[in-house]
C-alpha cells in the first residue's frame, strides 16, 4: 500500500476563521491531519484550547510569511511560532516570501538577506525538532530553479516546501525538481491551476502529473507530508476538501 502522509491546509477558510467549525470541516471531509496557515499566535490561543478544537485531527505543519529587510521582531515572531508549533507535535514549519521586486529579478543581495533570515530560523527549530522550510512562489524572491539553487547554495539547515502548481506556473517540471532537490526537501505542497485561478486537484490545465508526483516522493521514501494547500473555493472550503480528498482516493492512497 502506498505510505505517504497527507495533511489538509487551513489556508481556505481564512487566517481569521472559526478554528472549531474549519476542524470539524476539514474531519468531515476525510482528512486526519492539517496545517495551520497563518494563524497568529493570539487567534490560536494555548495549545490546551486547541487540541480541544482539533480532536483527533493531527498538527502536520505550521506556516507564515516573511518580509525583507528581515527584522529583529519580525523573527522573534516567528521563533515564537516555531516554539508553538513544536509544542503542537508539528514536523515543519514552512515559510513564503518576500515580495518579489517589480522592477528587476531579485539580485544576489536579494536572496542572500532572505537566506540569513531563513536559515536563522532554521538552525533554531532544529533544535527543537523541526525543520524550516522555504516555499518558492510564483511573485516571490525565489520562484524559479536558478533562484532555489542560489538558496540553497546560502544554507545548510533550511529546506524547501516544494509546491508542484508554482513550479509548473514557471514553465518547470515538478517530477524533477522532487529528484532534483529530494535531500532538501522538507515537505510538499500539493494543488492544481486552471484559467487563472487554483482549483480542486485533477481539474487544472497545467497538465500536472500527480500520480507521478506522488510516485517520485515514494520512490525516495519520503516520510514528511504532503499537504493540499487549496486556496480558494467556488463553492465552499469543504465542498473543496471533499473534491480532493476523492481525488487522492482515485490514486489509490488513503488520507
Amino acid at each position: 500500500m502506498p505510505s505517504l502522509r497527507f495533511a489538509y491546509s487551513t489556508i481556505n477558510w481564512g487566517e481569521w476563521c472559526d478554528l472549531n467549525a474549519t476542524f470539524d470541516d476539514i474531519r468531515a471531509a476525510g482528512w486526519r491531519a492539517v496545517e495551520l496557515f497563518n494563524h497568529a499566535l493570539d487567534w490560536l490561543g494555548p495549545p490546551y484550547r486547541l487540541r480541544g478544537w482539533l480532536g483527533d485531527l493531527q498538527v502536520a505543519t505550521f506556516f507564515g510569511a516573511i518580509e525583507l529587510p528581515a527584522s529583529e521582531h519580525s523573527l522573534t515572531v516567528h521563533r515564537r511560532r516555531i516554539d508553538y508549533a513544536a509544542e503542537m507535535g508539528a514536523r515543519a514549519y514552512g515559510l513564503v516570501g518576500a515580495l518579489r521586486p517589480r522592477a528587476h529579478p531579485p539580485t544576489a543581495d536579494d536572496i542572500r538577506a532572505l537566506a540569513r533570515a531563513c536559515e536563522s530560523l532554521a538552525e533554531y527549530a532544529a533544535e527543537l525538532g523541526l525543520c524550516v522550510a522555504y516555499h518558492p512562489h510564483t511573485r516571490c524572491t525565489v520562484e524559479n530553479e536558478g533562484e532555489i539553487d542560489a538558496l540553497m547554495n546560502e544554507t545548510q539547515a533550511l529546506k524547501l516546501c516544494l509546491d508542484v502548481s508554482h513550479i509548473a506556473l514557471v514553465g518547470e517540471d515538478p517530477v524533477a525538481h522532487l529528484r532534483k532537490y529530494r535531500e532538501r526537501l522538507g515537505y510538499v505542497h500539493l494543488k492544481d491551476w486552471a484559467r487563472g485561478e487554483f482549483v480542486e486537484m485533477g481539474q487544472g490545465t497545467l497538465g500536472i502529473d500527480f500520480a507521478a508526483c506522488l510516485r517520485e516522493l515514494e520512490n525516495q521514501g519520503f516520510a514528511s507530508w504532503c499537504v493540499v494547500e487549496h486556496s480558494v473555493s467556488k463553492t465552499s472550503p469543504l465542498d473543496s476538501a471533499r473534491v480532493n480528498a476523492l481525488y487522492l482516493c482515485s490514486l489509490g492512497y488513503s488520507i
